[in-house]
């Protein structure tokens, strides 16, 4: 039985026994009114509920729709997830140096500078240039 038919029943109730205090049948009545008040909202909520789900369902299937699309986007140019990680660890053996004689910027491989001597010969000018890799060690943080 819904909460509707129940409230009926109650309401059935009352007409049939009429309580003979005037007092007591209003109270039942406005309890009977309030019941009915509380239904139609919670008629009201559920009907809402639904509007939200299926508004949640339809979201969750364009979001689906526009992952797909960019898989598809991301096979045709040829990205890949992995590149990502391939550039991270690009970054971690690598460090820009700027030559202080000509000005040029270039990268320079960290992991093939001796432990003593943290200097490499600038590709334009053929200085040699000190890497500070404490710097670097900051810049990552």
């Amino acid at each position: 039985m819904s909460a509707r038919e129940k409230i009926a029943y109650v309401k059935g109730l009352l007409d049939a026994g009429k309580p003979e205090d005037k007092l007591a049948l209003s109270l039942f009545n406005a309890v009977v009114e309030a019941l009915e008040a509380l239904a139609d909202e919670n008629g009201e909520l559920k009907k809402q509920l639904e509007e939200q789900r299926s508004a949640a369902d339809d979201l969750y299937s364009i979001c689906g729709e526009l992952d797909a699309d960019l898989s598809d986007v991301e096979s045709r140019l040829g990205i890949d997830e992995e590149l990502d990680e391939d550039e991270a660890s690009l970054e971690d053996d690598y460090t820009e140096v700027a030559c202080p004689s000509c000005g040029l910027h270039f990268y320079c491989q960290t992991s093939m500078l001796s432990p003593d001597d943290h200097c490499v010969e600038c590709p334009d000018c053929g200085e040699k240039v000190d890497v500070d890799l404490e710097a670097e060690d900051h810049d990552a943080d």
